[in-house]
């Protein structure tokens, strides 16, 4: 049973690192560059999420947490699209890789100048204390985000397959000039893009919040490049495999803390996803990157 309470608590945590890797998916598919930033719009999102909802109000119910992380985290992806990628849209794509770069290290910069280059310790209510199911244990506040992965993925996949601006961000992936003449706006479906990619990284930073109730500057690198681990291991380009690959990650680091040695925990899951991308680089669904979205 043992075995089956880490596997509930690798899904949570895989269940977070799918939600950076969808938003981080979902940008690449529509401009075809890497956000090398959008793991410190996850990071700067939490500071402002604890700032306004612990700091401020003191505690905030974790739906409403959720719901201001993700307003949050999107008008700070429409700030990094405008800034730092439409100026070099028609670069090369070194350039807007570089200008990513940049606002990565601007936004960690920013944040040691606001809030310090310390970690800042804080408690975010899940609402519901552990329990137990039989003979196994089961934690409440990982199963709160095991449930809140599963809507936030369930409502994203609406929206992008069922809505007309979520057509419209994928027919802009395929082929943005077609989709142009059809008189879709490439240059409004970026931004919306890049807001609702921020917007699903503002979900999950609220959610690490929840789980480890810690942060500091440099979190968004680590989780950035996790999302971007997770995206190369379900297949670059396909938002199945970003959930896919977040998943076997998160399920990895758990098992691997459980069972090895927490100490081995990122190196261990690192090493096994460079063993599957050598095998497979495509990933483990093998779309290739036309056949995005």
């Amino acid at each position: 049973m043992i075995v089956l309470e880490q596997l509930i608590n690798g899904l949570a945590l895989g269940g977070v690192y799918a939600l950076i890797a969808l938003g981080f998916t979902l940008i690449f598919g529509v401009l075809r560059l890497f956000h090398m930033s959008h793991g410190d719009v996850f990071m700067f999102s939490g500071y402002l999420v604890i700032s306004v909802a612990v700091f401020g109000f003191g505690s905030l119910p974790l739906p409403i947490a959720i719901l201001l992380g993700m307003a949050i985290a999107a008008v700070i992806g429409m700030g990094v699209e405008r800034v730092a990628f439409r100026p070099y849209r028609k670069s090369n794509e070194i350039i807007p890789l570089i200008s990513g770069i940049g606002m990565s290290l601007i936004l960690q910069n920013l944040a040691i100048l606001i809030w310090g280059p310390g970690q800042i310790n804080y408690h975010l209510e899940s609402g519901i204390g552990d329990f137990k199911l039989g003979s196994i244990q089961m934690s409440g506040v990982r199963i709160v985000i095991l449930l809140a992965c599963v809507v936030i993925v369930f409502l994203f996949n609406y929206w992008l397959y069922k809505t007309r601006t979520g057509r419209a961000v994928r027919a802009t992936a395929i082929d943005p000039e077609t989709a142009s003449m059809m008189g879709i706006r490439p240059t409004m479906i970026i931004l919306i893009t890049f807001a609702v990619g921020s917007a699903l990284a503002g979900a999950a930073t609220v959610l690490v919040g929840a789980l480890y109730g810690a942060i500091y500057p440099s979190f968004g690198f680590s989780m950035g490049l996790k999302a971007f681990a997770a995206s190369m291991l379900g297949g670059l380009g396909n938002m199945t495999g970003a959930v896919l690959g977040g998943l076997i990650l998160g399920v990895l680091e758990v098992f691997t803390a459980g069972y090895v040695n927490v100490a081995y925990q990122d190196a261990i899951a690192m090493t096994i996803l460079i063993g599957v991308l050598l095998i497979r680089p495509n990933g483990i669904l093998g779309k290739s990157v036309e056949e995005k979205l």
